[in-house]
Parts: C-alpha cells; sequence; structure tokens
C-alpha cells in the first residue's frame, strides 16, 4: 500500500486501467443494505483510491464520503457530472474520528479491494462508532486475473505474480495473500450466524433471477472470529447479516474484460508490486524476447502472454482477449438498536 503514497505513483494511470466492479454488484449491494433498515443519507467508501464505488454510490445517497491514506488518490478524486457531490479526504478505516466521520453519521460503509489493508482489531469498533442502526459494511474484491477461453494461461499469471526472481517479493504482504485468498482471512466481529432468507430477495451479479448465488460462506474461521467484547464492537453487530459470497464451482462470479495486449501492461502497470520491483531495480533493461528490443518486467511479460496466444490464432495486439477476476463480497449490519 506504500506504493500508492509515493510521489511517483501514477494516480491517473490507475483511474484509467484498473478494472471496476459490474453494475449488477452495486445493485446486490444496495438491495442488502436496504432490508432490516438500512437508510440512504450518507455512504462511506474507505481505501477509495479515485472513487470508483464513491461514483457509483453517489446517485443512490444524500452524500458521500471517500476516505484513503494516499493524498495522490483522493487528489484524483472523481465526481458525478451531476447530483450529489463526493468529499474526499485523507483517512484510514482505523481512526475514523481523525477524518471527521462523526458517530452514528453514516448508513453504507464500502471498501473495494482495500480490506486486506486494515487492522481489523481497530476497524470494526470504529465501523460500530460510525454507523447507524441498521447501517451496512460492504466488503468488495477480487482475485487474480484468468483467461476464461485460454486457461493454460493462468499459470503464466500465477509465475509472474510469484516468481521470486520477479514481482513476487515487492508485494506487500499479508494483503496480497489475502487477496489471493478471496478474504476468507477478512474476519467478522462476531462468530457469523446468517438467515439464509436474506439472499432470496437480493439479485445476483451474474444471472437476472434474483436468490441465485455461488457461495453463502457463512461460518468464518474460529481463530478469525474475535470473542464480541464492548471493546471490540462486537455486540453491535447482527450474526444473522454476516456472509461471505464469493466464486464457486458452481456459480462463480467475475468482473469481466475484453482487453487486447496494450490493455492488459496498462493493467500491469497499475500493480504496487511492479511499482516496487522498479523502485528495487532502477537499472532494469531486460531484453524484450519478441522485438529484441529493450524493456523491462511487464514487457517481457506481456511478449510471453503474447506469444501464447499467437500459438491460438489470436493477435493480442489487435484481437480484445476475454480476461475475468474472480469477485467475492464480504457483508454484515449492524443491529437495528
Amino acid at each position: 500500500m506504500a506504493q500508492f503514497a509515493k510521489t511517483s505513483f501514477d494516480a491517473a494511470g490507475y483511474l484509467a486501467s484498473r478494472p471496476t466492479y459490474p453494475a449488477r454488484a452495486y445493485d446486490l449491494i444496495l438491495s442488502y443494505h436496504r432490508q432490516r433498515g438500512g437508510r440512504t443519507s450518507h455512504a462511506l467508501d474507505l481505501g477509495c483510491g479515485p472513487g470508483f464505488m464513491a461514483l457509483n454510490l453517489a446517485p443512490h445517497f444524500e452524500s458521500v464520503t471517500g476516505l484513503d491514506p494516499s493524498s495522490k488518490m483522493v487528489a484524483v478524486g472523481v465526481q458525478p457530472p451531476s447530483g450529489p457531490k463526493i468529499r474526499y479526504g485523507v483517512g484510514t478505516s482505523e481512526d475514523l474520528g481523525a477524518a471527521g466521520i462523526a458517530p452514528a453519521s453514516v448508513d453504507l460503509v464500502v471498501a473495494g479491494q482495500a480490506a486486506h489493508w486494515f487492522d481489523h482489531a481497530k476497524t470494526w469498533p470504529q465501523l460500530a462508532r460510525a454507523l447507524r442502526p441498521g447501517g451496512s459494511v460492504a466488503y468488495i474484491g477480487y482475485g487474480e486475473l484468468t483467461f476464461p477461453k485460454y486457461p493454460h494461461l493462468n499459470a503464466l499469471v500465477t509465475r509472474y505474480h510469484h516468481d521470486g526472481a520477479g514481482i513476487g517479493p515487492h508485494w506487500s504482504q499479508p494483503g496480497r495473500s489475502i487477496v489471493e485468498g478471496l478474504l476468507d482471512r477478512v474476519p467478522f466481529p462476531v462468530t457469523p450466524d446468517f438467515d439464509a432468507s436474506l439472499l432470496s430477495a437480493l439479485p445476483d451479479i451474474e444471472h437476472d433471477e434474483p436468490g441465485v448465488h455461488p457461495v453463502a460462506d457463512v461460518i468464518a474461521e474460529p481463530e478469525a472470529t474475535p470473542t464480541p467484547t464492548a471493546s471490540n464492537g462486537g455486540f453491535e453487530w447482527d450474526p444473522t447479516t454476516a456472509v461471505r459470497l464469493k466464486a464457486g464451482s458452481e456459480g462463480p462470479w467475475f468482473i469481466h474484460r475484453q482487453w487486447t495486449a496494450k490493455d492488459f501492461e496498462a493493467y500491469l502497470r497499475t500493480s504496487s508490486a511492479v511499482a516496487g520491483y522498479q523502485e528495487a531495480h532502477p537499472d532494469d533493461k531486460a531484453k524484450r524476447r519478441s522485438t529484441g528490443g529493450d524493456g523491462d518486467i511487464v514487457d517481457l511479460f506481456v511478449d510471453e502472454v503474447r506469444d501464447a496466444l499467437k500459438k491460438e490464432g489470436v493477435d493480442f495486439d489487435k484481437e480484445p482477449v476475454h480476461c475475468a477476476y474472480p469477485l467475492v463480497l464480504v457483508l454484515i449490519k449492524k443491529k437495528q438498536q
């Protein structure tokens, strides 16, 4: 995460090239939130980055606040062309008061591809303090990129991300491993006792009918779930609303993209691990295998994927290829009283 705060970080490139969540993901979050008393006065986007989620929530709330530890990120913060404006600020989930979030002032808290950075022992009490009764928390994230039509390429992606001679050592840990595990290691503040009827009215991300969902993971690992106490805010939460929805064998959710080599490269360059690798190897000019020209570690990997797709009869520079990321949602609500 520290890479995102550095003056050299390309926040505009991050905004242009990162995958964004499908509209139905917001429909699901909002539908869940409206159950059991969720209001639509104020939404809070934690780890907001340039404001992907804040922008999509703005039409549904009277006001939206986006907080991020990186001043470079919030400086880029996007605004809707009309309707309610978004307030951006520098702040963390572990100290919402310092960022100007008053007690019982928030209806919905979201975090997109950010919850893996949080110190949850400190964050859950902060969220319990900030939320109104009946308010909701929705953590959403995505795992490692895949090529659904060419699954043999997925091994190349995994090797690129984990190779000790490449960008593997430059991921911030344990954050990256939590992302790849689809937030399984993010604890609930209480032991879930999920009421499955809550799912029946929720829309699905990839299908038109409601109530069709991949995995309802309602049991957190015992060692990852703190004992409810007043100090950690555990008594504030409704255990019957705690649920994880994530990619499953029968009905996986994905972010879908159609990308050419140029798009793929632009996405790769938004990675904090790439920034870390480049900082550690400022003079790295690895030979590009396909052209013989100068390039860096990203160029080499794009060339490798390009060559693999060429064997499949695909010109990656001209033909968009289906890329997908498995999704996960972690949801819980504060008690109404």
